[in-house]
């Protein structure tokens, strides 16, 4: 007997960007299968004229907006599709299926909880995990292997830290950090930006390498790593036992808007 697969439309408005893509979800306790899937820039207009005829030529289709940048989740809610069914929106995170041992659940970010959700799918039973999530901030989060939130780690991003050291000093010049996607700095800058570039770099894989170091010391078992964001990139080839995945906060959106429609 063949499952039923529902199809999910999901839209995640971070602080720099906006990923967006089509699911498909095949049933309870499955990793949503990704058909297309890709991000804008927040200042860009969201691309209706592109994906707007895919989405209504698809039937029983289930939409779901969520996000840390209120003002462009707004945007597009104003500017949504009206070809397009209205959006599930999280009133709160306790919407969010995913059980915190925090002492604020309410005010922990949206993202870190999604991509909980979805490396609870995703992690071996009974492992506990890290989830780092290099964007606009750097997010080192644990799961212990019960799958509860337990916290984790924020620090600035490198585009935030190249646009931190330019606006509070009065020499350094704002330097690119999306370069570092294509080349890597050498660790001994030989001139301002350079020296700047090393930092930055080399500082965000030793902050992240350490704090999966010291975090794997705190939890019982094994913690398996994840990894995602748009510094994934950089990462990834440091960190070679971990499981990456460019949309793992999309994955747990589509996640969640699959417990919401169904009650659970």
């Amino acid at each position: 007997m063949s499952k039923t697969v529902q199809k999910y439309f999901a839209i995640h408005a971070g602080h720099t960007r906006v990923k967006f893509g089509l699911f498909d979800l095949a049933g309870n306790h499955c990793l949503p299968e990704c058909r297309v899937a890709t991000s804008i820039e927040n200042a860009d207009e969201f691309p209706w004229s592109d994906v707007g005829q895919h989405l209504t030529e698809t039937t029983q289709l289930v939409s779901i907006l969520t996000g840390s940048n209120q003002t462009k989740m707004d945007h597009i809610l104003s500017n949504w599709n009206k070809n397009v069914a209205p959006p599930i929106s999280l009133p709160d995170n306790s919407v969010i299926p995913v059980k915190s041992l925090v002492e604020l659940p309410e005010k922990v970010g949206t993202d870190r909880l999604l991509n909980a959700v979805a490396v609870n799918v995703m992690r071996e039973t009974g492992r506990p995990a890290i989830i780092v999530d290099s964007g606009t901030a750097i997010t080192v989060d644990v799961l212990d292997r019960d799958g509860y939130f337990l916290g984790g780690a924020i620090l600035p991003g490198i585009l935030m830290g190249a646009k931190a050291l330019h606006e509070f000093t009065t020499t350094l010049p704002l330097i690119d950090g999306r370069e570092f996607l294509e080349q890597t700095p050498d660790p001994i800058g030989k001139n301002t930006e350079l020296a700047m570039a090393s930092g930055l770099y080399w500082g965000h894989l030793g902050a992240t390498k350490e704090l999966i170091t010291r975090m794997s010391e705190e939890v019982e078992g094994n913690p398996q790593v994840f990894v995602t964001g748009g510094a994934l990139p950089i990462l990834s080839s440091y960190l070679s036992k971990a499981i990456c995945n460019p949309y793992l906060t999309l994955l747990g959106t589509v996640l969640t808007a699959d417990a919401i429609k169904n009650g659970r």
